[in-house]
């Protein structure tokens, strides 16, 4: 009766030992699925990202060309102002050089921002 209880014993041991390596087989496999979800879930999210950039990218530059814009503008008036001033008589050279030293300055700015005057504007046609 004890080699029946013993053999009995090592039967359910040996079930349990299978039941648990099937068991364990099984883990394995979901953490592989979990993996492949955890993968696919990050290369969308870093898509998302990259794609945001870009966007992101896109409105700031379209952004700043709307305010340069703006500004320049503005400062159109100026800058016809100083060009009148620049031909107006004067008896002080120095004061007509101090204009036109303010002209080329704002001429050197606004050609650094790839603001530049339009030659068919001022032709007769």
């Amino acid at each position: 009766m004890a080699e029946k209880e013993e053999k009995q014993n090592e039967e359910v041991e040996k079930n349990e030992n299978e039941n648990l390596d099937a068991k364990e087989n099984k883990e394995e496999m979901v953490p592989k699925e979990d993996y492949d979800a955890l993968d696919d879930h990050f290369k969308r999210i870093l898509a998302e990202f990259e794609n945001f950039k870009k966007r992101s990218k896109k409105e700031r530059d379209v952004l700043y060309n709307s305010i340069l814009s703006d500004v320049v503008e503005g400062i159109l008036p100026i800058l016809d102002n100083l060009e009148n001033a620049v031909k107006a008589e004067t008896k002080d050279e120095g004061y007509k050089q101090g204009v036109e030293l303010v002209l080329k300055q704002f001429n050197d700015v606004l050609k650094s921002k790839g603001v530049e005057e339009i030659e068919a504007i001022r032709r007769n046609i």
